[in-house]
């Protein structure tokens, strides 16, 4: 399913360090938590504006917790939407529990709560918005036509909405301030797996 929480924790592959600015780090996060929204799963090639309909979230808010602004193990990456109905809330951090063990996503698009930190999430970050759900609804129709399709097109349109993004972020390029705690992690990102032709078609 295209919509679907990890039951495990997300192990990250990345460390960068020493950014002042904590936007710095969208590049890594693209990367890291390949380019989706962490909180409703949204993806970057559904956006007319990409990348830029995303940002770079606080697990534990800028005002409350100063000293992890840029702290890389407090960020996520979600659409700026859901950044803004979360706000300074807390909600249980993904790298901690995979939040598939708290909420699954039916197939009529309405996110289900299996436990209270599933009902706080969904609550917090508004998952059941009436406009999300039916976008749910139509993505999820959409990419079963084109999957099931003997258009010649269809499985190039498929790939276009289920595949990543153009302009992967060419992470061993960068040069964090203080280092990389997970150099190991560029091996992995997605730009260098697309370099020797081991990319998936679909993410």
């Amino acid at each position: 399913m295209v919509f679907q929480y990890n039951s495990e924790a997300h192990q990250r592959r990345h460390g960068p360090q020493g950014y002042r600015d904590y936007r710095s780090f969208k590049p890594w996060l693209r990367d890291e938590f390949t380019f989706r929204c962490v909180y409703c799963l949204w993806r970057e090639n559904w956006c007319g504006d990409g990348d830029s309909s995303f940002s770079v979230e606080h697990l534990y808010s800028q005002v409350e917790h100063p000293e992890r602004i840029a702290d890389y193990e407090n960020l996520l990456y979600t659409c700026c939407r859901c950044n803004s109905f979360k706000q300074s809330e807390l909600v249980l951090d993904p790298c901690l529990e995979g939040w598939g063990r708290h909420v699954i996503v039916a197939y009529d698009g309405v996110v289900v709560a299996l436990t209270a930190e599933g009902t706080r999430l969904i609550e917090v970050c508004r998952l059941n918005r009436n406009e999300l759900v039916r976008a749910r609804q139509r993505i999820t129709r959409l990419l079963e036509a084109l999957e099931s399709s003997s258009h010649s097109n269809a499985r190039a349109l498929f790939l276009q909405y289920r595949g990543f993004p153009d302009n992967l972020p060419q992470l061993s390029k960068l040069k964090p301030p203080n280092g990389n705690t997970k150099p190991e992690g560029l091996a992995s990102s997605y730009h260098e797996q697309r370099e020797r032709g081991k990319l998936p078609e679909v993410c």
